[in-house]
C-alpha cells in the first residue's frame, strides 16, 4: 500500500492480539505506518496473547524491526533509521529506556487499559475482572520514564458486561485501543490534541501476575473462584486445580443455581451435564470446561466424594510415614 508522505510517520510497537486489532485498523484508517517493533516470528517467549504480525506487515510493506530487546542498540539504530515523527505502543510489557523515548521527533504514545492514573502497572485485564469493576478505559499518555506516566492525551472508556471472561474484557480492550490511536492520530493532524498531567496522589498500582496465581484455593468463596477462573481465562493460560496428582484447567465457573448440598472444602458434590459440582468455602458452584495440557478432558473423569487439591496436613503426614518406612529398611 502506498504510503501518503504528508502525514507524520508512525513507528508501531506490539507482538500480541490487541496489537494485530489495533494495526489492522491504524492501516485501514491510512496512517503512515512506516515500521513495526516486534517479537521475531514464531519467538513468543512469556508472551500468552502473541500473535506473528510480520505476515500484515509484508501485506502492507510495513518494515519489521525483530527484537527480544526493545533497548538494544540494534534495535535503536532500526528505529532511527526510519524517522519517525511519533511511536505507537500497541502492547508490549518492556519498559523503554530514555534512550529508545528519544528516536521519535515528537512523543512516544503508550497505552494502557485502565482509567489512569488508577490501575497502573501489570495485568490490567485480569485484575479487572477480579476486582470487579463493571467499567474500565484504555489510557493514551505521552510516554516518560516509568511504567504508565506521563501526561494523559485520551481516556477511551467502555463498560464491562456482568460476569464478563477474560477474552470479553480483552477485546473490549483490543477495540478502543485501534479507535483511541485512529482519533489521536487524526487530533495530531488537526492539531487538536490536549494534555492533561496524571494526579500521582489518586494513582493505584497492580502487581504482575503469573501462571501460578491461576491456582484455585477452594477455601476462597464461590464468588471469589468464580471471578478467578473468569479472570484468567482465554487467551492467558488458565485456572488450575489438582486431582490425584494430575494438573487440570479449569476455565468456566457457574457460581449460580447450585443446588443446596453442602460438603467439606475442595469435595466433589456431583457431576452432571458435563460439569462438577465443587463445594467452596461458603457455598458449591460448578465448574466445567476441563483440559489437562490443552486436551479437553470429560466431568466424568472425577468421582463424586473425592477432593479437588492436596489435603496438605494428610499429605505431609504421608510422606513422613514414607521416609520412616523407608529409613526403616536401610538401617
Amino acid at each position: 500500500m502506498a504510503k501518503t508522505l504528508s502525514l507524520p510517520k508512525i513507528v508501531c510497537v506490539g507482538s500480541n492480539l490487541e496489537s494485530e486489532i489495533a494495526l489492522r485498523g491504524i492501516i485501514s484508517h491510512n496512517i503512515n505506518v512506516v515500521g513495526l517493533v516486534t517479537r521475531p516470528s514464531g519467538n513468543r517467549g512469556n508472551v500468552c496473547d502473541y500473535v506473528d504480525l510480520h505476515p500484515l506487515c509484508h501485506e502492507h510493506d510495513i518494515t519489521v524491526i525483530d527484537t527480544l530487546d526493545i533497548n538494544s542498540e540494534e534495535t535503536l539504530a532500526r528505529v532511527k533509521a526510519l524517522d519517525p515523527d511519533y511511536i505507537f505502543t500497541l502492547g508490549t510489557s518492556q519498559l523503554f529506556k530514555q534512550e529508545f523515548l528519544s528516536l521519535a521527533k515528537q512523543w512516544v504514545i503508550g497505552s494502557h487499559p485502565s482509567p489512569l492514573p488508577k490501575g497502573r502497572g501489570r495485568a490490567p485485564v485480569p485484575w479487572t475482572i477480579l476486582q470487579a469493576h463493571r467499567e474500565s478505559a484504555v489510557s493514551f499518555f505521552k510516554m516518560e520514564l516509568g511504567a504508565d506516566t506521563g501526561d494523559l492525551l485520551q481516556r477511551n472508556r467502555f463498560s464491562i458486561p456482568e460476569r464478563a471472561y477474560a477474552n470479553e474484557v480483552y477485546q473490549l480492550v483490543a477495540h478502543n485501543l485501534r479507535d483511541g490511536f485512529c482519533q489521536l492520530h487524526d487530533k495530531i493532524v488537526s492539531g487538536t490534541i490536549e494534555f492533561l498531567p496524571q494526579d500521582a496522589e489518586q494513582a493505584t498500582y497492580r502487581a504482575r501476575r503469573g501462571p501460578a496465581d491461576g491456582f484455585v484455593d477452594f477455601a476462597a468463596g464461590a464468588s471469589q473462584i468464580d471471578r478467578l477462573i473468569r479472570a484468567v481465562s482465554h487467551p492467558y493460560p488458565g485456572a488450575y486445580v489438582y486431582y490425584e496428582d494430575t494438573k487440570f484447567e479449569v476455565w468456566e465457573a457457574h457460581p449460580n443455581n447450585a443446588p443446596q448440598i453442602m460438603g467439606t472444602t475442595g469435595q466433589i458434590l456431583a457431576v452432571a451435564d458435563d460439569q462438577v459440582l465443587v463445594q467452596a468455602s461458603d457455598k458449591p458452584l460448578w465448574l466445567s470446561s476441563f483440559t489437562q495440557s490443552g486436551t479437553a478432558i470429560p466431568a466424568s473423569t472425577f468421582r463424586v466424594g473425592q477432593h479437588f487439591n492436596y489435603r496438605l496436613h494428610d499429605e505431609v503426614f504421608a510422606i513422613k510415614e514414607a521416609i520412616r518406612a523407608l529409613q526403616k529398611r536401610l538401617d
